[in-house]
């Protein structure tokens, strides 16, 4: 990549940031956050507030294409680099299935892989949340078994049964939704210390709304996308009161054609 991003907050005497290591320092899993694990999680947004709109090939909410780049994708590899577990959900997993998103549960990039081995970090472990058990075992996570753990609400003998039977580590607790407080108790457990949220807007919500996520990146590229069917990072089903952030960081970049991208780093 080999670009320069441009610090604007807070001010320094050091303004321009290389952006392949901009997000390594410091090791997130050498945060101390109490006696918790670190939680976090990446968002891009446009500048009005859409994460994800309705795309017409796939019927479903995807993030638009106009407001990715390679500069923040190589930022989201960064913080994915960093994570001892990775939590998605069962959305996510039938994207994959069906071809609509892309294979995000393991690094691609020789780099990064080399940068972790350097930091002496183990693999990685994968927390699939599944209220429903409803997706099929495909050769795209098979190859992710050993590390995946299927945390659930479901009380269908049969779905649980399929997972079991086809060697899946799974964990089944009571409620409608599997709460952030179970969660929380699993990775504890498992001793892991950085926790990177790849899922949608639902589980970050609860986290936020529970008082356990740490922090926040968000990109927002400087375009107005609109449309009446979009989804946003605050639904509003579980955080039903003000919280207070406080920015740590801001930098922005802007490309030849004058795109521009602000990246926000924000503590909880």
């Amino acid at each position: 990549m080999n670009q320069m991003i441009k610090k604007i907050y807070p001010n320094g005497k050091k303004t321009a940031i290389k952006a392949e290591t901009m997000y390594l320092q410091p090791l997130l899993s050498n945060i101390k956050s109490s006696k918790k694990p670190f939680y976090y999680a990446n968002f891009l947004s446009s500048l009005d507030g859409r994460i994800a709109t309705q795309n017409k090939k796939f019927s479903n909410l995807l993030t638009p294409e106009v407001i990715k780049s390679d500069i923040d994708y190589n930022l989201f590899c960064q913080l994915h680099a960093q994570a001892d577990c990775l939590v998605t959900n069962t959305n996510y997993v039938n994207g994959l299935n069906q071809g609509y998103y892309g294979d995000i549960l393991s690094l691609k990039n020789q780099e990064l892989m080399n940068w972790r081995k350097t930091k002496k970090l183990s693999g990685q472990k994968i927390i699939i949340l599944s209220n429903s058990l409803n997706f099929k075992i495909s050769e795209k996570i098979e190859k992710y078994k050993k590390s995946i753990t299927i945390l659930t609400t479901c009380n269908s003998t049969r779905k649980i049964e399929y997972f079991k039977k086809n060697g899946y580590k799974l964990k089944r607790t009571r409620g409608k939704d599997i709460s952030p407080t179970f969660l929380n108790k699993h990775i504890i457990k498992e001793n892991l210390r950085s926790v990177y949220f790849i899922a949608g807007p639902k589980i970050v919500e609860q986290m936020i709304s529970k008082k356990l996520l740490d922090r926040l990146y968000y990109s927002t590229n400087l375009k107005m996308v609109g449309t009446s069917k979009y989804d946003t990072l605050i639904r509003g089903e579980f955080l039903n009161k003000c919280v207070n952030i406080y920015l740590k960081e801001m930098f922005i970049h802007t490309t030849g054609n004058e795109v521009q991208n602000i990246f926000q780093i924000y503590n909880f």
